[in-house]
């Protein structure tokens, strides 16, 4: 199985890295494939051109999209891994979203003005960090508007099974070493007790 693990944080040395390595040790002990796709770390352009604007007819997706949808094309698994900031991904994903995952790899559209997913048969999960603790997040109602307008949108568009999202909450950059241990174990965990 191969896993499509796009990391959304601006700092090398972050949470969300932890939880990218943590899942990416997972899926390759048990024998998985990984491809990271670090987009700050690739310098992705989140902005989508008018170029690239899917109602034009002449619409075309731009080199870095292309590369991007080539890199993602046989995985079976996309891995979403991000801080919230201000109730949603860091724009850099959304932006990632709409130039890789539009038309014509994530669905294409269809005469009656809808759309028809391409990537049926595949599996989104997400592990995300918050400041906030998850109590907060879940009573402010920041959990359900992520979970509705990013995670349920994107595998409905493209026919994905969304298999989890797991947030950690209370995250600052003065964790102790044992709070990230144990994200890190939390992380393995969900991938064992999805994929295992």
């Amino acid at each position: 199985m191969k896993h499509a693990l796009i990391l959304a944080n601006p700092k090398p040395r972050s949470f969300s890295r932890m939880m990218a390595d943590a899942y990416a040790d997972a899926a390759t002990a048990a024998g998985h494939e990984v491809v990271l796709r670090d987009l700050y770390a690739l310098g992705f352009d989140p902005r989508l051109m008018a170029d690239e604007v899917p109602t034009e007819p002449s619409a075309q997706p731009r080199p870095d999209a292309l590369a991007e949808r080539e890199a993602l094309q046989d995985a079976d698994v996309f891995v979403f891994v991000y801080p919230i900031w201000f109730g949603g991904p860091p724009a850099i994903l959304k932006g990632y979203v709409e130039r890789v995952f539009g038309q014509g790899f994530g669905y294409r559209s269809v005469k009656a003005g809808g759309m028809e997913p391409l990537l049926r048969g595949k599996k989104l999960i997400s592990f995300t960090s918050t400041g906030s603790e998850n109590a907060w997040l879940v009573d402010s109602g920041g959990w359900d508007a992520v979970r509705k307008v990013f995670d349920q949108r994107i595998a409905q568009a493209c026919g994905l099974q969304a298999l989890d999202h797991v947030n950690f909450g209370g995250v600052d950059n003065d964790l102790p070493p044992a709070r990230v241990d144990e994200a890190r174990e939390g992380v393995k965990r969900v991938f064992n007790e999805v994929f295992g």
